[in-house]
């Protein structure tokens, strides 16, 4: 056999491999998934390529492990590939999990966080999204230094400048990647005030918006609220809010406030310490926000509850004794 000839044959049968190499992995690569319905798959921090390819093969998301491998190496993506929890969307074709590898699109927890929450209640549904731990959460929110450092204000704590809301986060997301996204919440809700977030007297204005948060879930009972507190402060008067005493309690709170809780030894404890708390009490909303900032224009100093969250408000001592006799008598029928 010629030269000539054997080169031929080894051309061709070179073609033919490489054409194999490479069409049977694009083959695999770009045709229609196999899963029948979404599934989520957990990429453990430090897999490597060949990990990441058999587990997906394992988990029915792609067919060969083989064409994912080859894929990535070939592209250049085997090191590239980000850890995490993914979710797989039946029928999936095999380049859309590579690229989703790739660009590291994780599945995002949603989380929410309702108005008049406080850090250990936020803590608590971190950790049960599996999204950060108990600890390493209120190890940041509650640190006094890091907090000052952040609002540009002495605070001792994150609470109330953690914007309640909707929000989606990895799983196993660091604490200070979940501060930042609700202390930028907090900036841009506060900015459509017209005012900036971080002026001196924010902390003032925020522990205000807290008390108004815990006290009433009506929007137009906060102004009145509001202006209880404003005006309360501008005779000196005691405060004696409960929701500072429950705060206070904190874990000791069993969902009764009793007597002598209105005695516990607490300066968040507004019925044996005149002025504000030392911060808020909780994640004031806009509303209760807005409301810190605009009291309404009455002489209100007090108001009781009727026992449906509504709330009847009195100018003096007198009235609003007969406001309470009159729910105490209610209450009897």
């Amino acid at each position: 056999m010629s030269e000539t000839r054997r080169f031929n044959r080894f051309s061709k049968g070179l073609a033919v491999s490489v054409f194999i190499l490479f069409a049977l992995p694009a083959w695999f690569y770009f045709l229609d998934g196999f899963l029948t319905e979404t599934k989520i798959v957990d990429i453990p921090q430090g897999s490597g390529l060949s990990a990441i390819a058999e587990k997906l093969e394992g988990e029915g998301v792609i067919r060969k492990a083989e064409a994912l491998f080859l894929s990535a190496f070939l592209s250049g993506t085997h090191r590239k590939l980000k850890y995490g929890e993914y979710v797989f969307s039946a029928g999936e074709a095999p380049y859309t999990v590579h690229r989703k590898l790739r660009r590291g699109e994780v599945f995002l927890r949603k989380v929410t966080f309702p108005e008049g929450i406080t850090l250990v209640q936020m803590a608590g549904i971190l950790d049960a999204s599996q999204i950060v731990s108990r600890e390493e959460f209120l190890a940041l929110a509650e640190n006094s230094e890091y907090s000052t450092k952040k609002l540009g204000v002495d605070v001792s704590s994150l609470e109330g400048f953690l914007f309640p809301d909707t929000y989606f986060f990895a799983r196993d997301c660091s604490a200070e990647k979940v501060i930042e996204a609700m202390l930028n919440r907090f900036r841009e809700a506060y900015a459509t005030l017209g005012i900036a977030s971080m002026q001196p007297d924010i902390k003032e204005i925020v522990t205000i918006a807290s008390l108004i948060e815990k006290e009433t879930a009506f929007s137009l009972e906060r102004p009145l609220v509001s202006a209880v507190i404003r005006n309360r402060l501008g005779r000196g008067m005691r405060l004696e809010f409960d929701p500072t005493v429950i705060y206070a309690l904190g874990e000791k709170f069993d969902g009764n406030i009793r007597k002598k809780d209105l005695n516990f030894p607490s300066p968040y404890n507004t019925y044996l310490v005149s002025g504000l708390p030392p911060g808020p009490i909780a994640a004031p909303g806009l509303d209760s926000i807005r409301a810190a900032l605009e009291p309404a224009d009455v002489d209100y100093l007090y108001f009781v509850s009727t026992g449906d969250g509504v709330h009847v408000f009195s100018s003096t001592y007198r009235d609003h004794q007969s406001a309470v006799k009159r729910f105490l008598k209610k209450q009897k029928q």
